[in-house]
């Protein structure tokens, strides 16, 4: 997909209809007859970025037995993604074009089948198709309760006030640039585990 390369090396915010209809040889209202907006392109131009992590969670889900490391370490490796592309990112799951994601997803599902987890396919595809991220953290965190790892109400706590501080971290760090994001990204984590301290420690922060 044209659109998924050009994300690749340009900032979601940088690109025009105009810039994308000369690449593609057709006018801007031809890409409107098939696109309802620059917009909703973009989306599913980004769904490589969010699909990569996804399949990447999915292996760690079936590599870890232990529930409350392995949403820990989910919640590093979308911040690695998240911090690498927050104008993606954030596009997808805060933004004011968040309600176009799971039309997109779909879109791309159709196109591109996805294969994650091995072991937990239905949760999988659950989490894979739950647009509100807090809905989601939930759901990671809903299993963790179910063996008694945690009260319902930490899981509702932390669902929130988790996603809260990604959510808070990548505003801060939009459009600085990469080592800037890396080093919020390594706070981020640092702060998400400070967070967690309340139920759940581990045995090595490097986790």
């Amino acid at each position: 997909m044209s659109m998924y390369n050009k994300l690749k090396v340009q900032d979601a915010s940088e690109i025009t209809v105009r810039e994308i209809a000369k690449e593609n040889q057709c006018s801007p209202a031809a890409l409107y007859r098939h696109f309802e907006s620059l917009e909703y392109l973009i989306i599913l131009g980004s769904m490589r970025f969010f699909i990569d992590y996804m399949v990447e969670y999915g292996h760690l889900m079936d590599s870890n037995n232990n529930l409350m490391d392995s949403y820990i370490k989910g919640w590093k490796l979308f911040n690695k993604y998240a911090f690498e592309r927050p104008d993606l990112y954030y596009r997808l799951l805060w933004g004011q074009y968040n309600a176009m994601f799971s039309d997109a997803l779909v879109e791309y599902f159709e196109l591109f089948p996805v294969s994650g987890s091995e072991r937990y396919p239905a949760y999988f595809y659950t989490l894979l198709f739950t647009e509100d991220i807090i809905e989601r953290d939930f759901l990671m965190l809903r299993r963790a309760v179910n063996y008694n790892l945690l009260s319902y109400e930490d899981a509702v706590y932390f669902s929130k006030s988790n996603t809260l501080i990604v959510k808070g971290m990548l505003e801060m760090y939009m459009g600085r640039d990469l080592e800037s994001r890396r080093q919020g990204e390594q706070e981020c984590n640092e702060l998400l585990l400070k967070n967690l301290e309340k139920v759940y420690v581990p045995s090595e922060y490097g986790l």
